[in-house]
């Protein structure tokens, strides 16, 4: 009787853990369902829910058996563990250009493909800064040219000179 009473909060952990230690869901198997009705306003069709939002990514990963890192007297089965590897996420960068409604005005949101026009006035100025520096790359042009003139002259110069003619008889 004594003996029985120590086995049995044995037999219940060990009937429990083995219960629901390795006890794996399967997911039951969807059959594809055609499509509903779209409502206009309500739902964005399939090829524009990725436009918008992102799905959640999952993976699974096939265990072997293995021994339990916490109790050496247990042995978990080979199963598969599904990993959610990323979740569903607002798509902030789509690769197609998205009409975004402004009101009465719309607005393409690729900003990549359209330029962003300039006032009239900030043109202006563009194209006199343009001028402008134009000009100064002209004069920049014209002063090395007449400094490597000046510079050959120098060299010409010091050489016609006396070798030994130099201020203070040294």
């Amino acid at each position: 009787m004594r003996r029985r009473t120590k086995l049995m909060p044995i037999l219940g952990a060990l009937v429990l853990l083995f219960g629901t230690g390795c006890a794996t869901k399967k997911k039951p198997s969807v059959a594809a369902a055609p499509p509903p009705v779209p409502v206009s306003g309500t739902d964005l069709d399939q090829t524009n829910v990725e436009k918008v939002r992102a799905g959640e990514t999952l993976k699974a990963y096939p265990i072997g058996r293995y021994v339990d890192p916490n109790d050496p007297n247990v042995m978990h089965e080979s199963h598969v563990v599904y990993r959610k590897e990323a979740g569903a996420n607002w798509n902030l960068a789509p690769n197609a250009p998205t009409v975004v409604p402004l009101g009465p005005v719309l607005a393409v949101s690729d900003g990549v493909t359209q330029g962003n026009p300039l006032p009239a006035e900030l043109e202006q100025k563009v194209a006199e800064q343009n001028q402008l520096m134009a000009a100064l790359i002209e004069q920049n042009e014209a002063l090395a040219a007449e400094l490597a003139k000046l510079g050959k002259e120098l060299t010409d110069l010091r050489g016609r000179a006396p070798s030994g003619g130099t201020k203070g008889g040294q």
